[in-house]
C-alpha cells in the first residue's frame, strides 16, 4: 500500500462535503468556519475527488478530534463545529476512512484504533 494511493469516496461522504459548503455559504461571515485546508477537503469530497492513503489518514485525525465539537452548543444551529465536522466528511466519511485503511493500510491503523481518542470516534461512527 502506497500512500499516494487513491479512492473514490463514496455518495454519502460526498453529500456531507456539499452540505458544509453549503451551509457555510448561507452563514454571516462571522459564523463561517473552515481553514483553507478544510475548505479544500470539502471541496475535494463533494466532487468525489480521488482521496490519498495520507488524506484518509488526516480526516480520521482531524475527525478524532473534533468529534468534541457535536456537543457544542452552536451544533444545532449548524454552526462552525458543525460545518468543519462535514466539510471533513462527517460521520460517513469517519466510516469510510477508518473502513478503506482497515482494508489497505492495517498496520498504520492498528496502531492508531488503539488510542482511546479514536477509539471514541470507532464506537460513535459504529466501527
Amino acid at each position: 500500500m502506497a500512500l499516494d494511493d487513491t479512492f473514490t469516496p463514496p455518495a454519502a461522504v460526498a453529500k456531507a462535503g456539499r452540505k458544509a459548503l453549503e451551509v457555510r455559504s448561507e452563514k454571516p461571515k462571522s459564523q463561517r468556519a473552515m481553514t483553507p485546508v478544510g475548505l479544500r477537503r470539502a471541496a475535494q469530497l463533494a466532487n468525489r475527488e480521488p482521496v490519498s492513503v495520507r488524506t484518509l489518514r488526516r480526516m480520521l485525525s482531524f475527525l478524532s478530534r473534533h468529534l468534541v465539537d457535536k456537543q457544542g452548543s452552536t451544533w444545532n444551529e449548524k454552526g462552525k463545529g458543525w460545518q468543519a465536522w462535514h466539510g471533513w466528511g462527517g460521520d460517513a466519511g469517519a466510516r469510510w476512512a477508518a473502513s478503506t485503511l482497515r482494508k489497505n493500510d492495517s498496520q498504520w491503523f492498528g496502531e492508531w484504533a488503539q488510542r482511546p481518542r479514536n477509539r471514541r470516534l470507532l464506537r460513535h461512527v459504529g466501527r
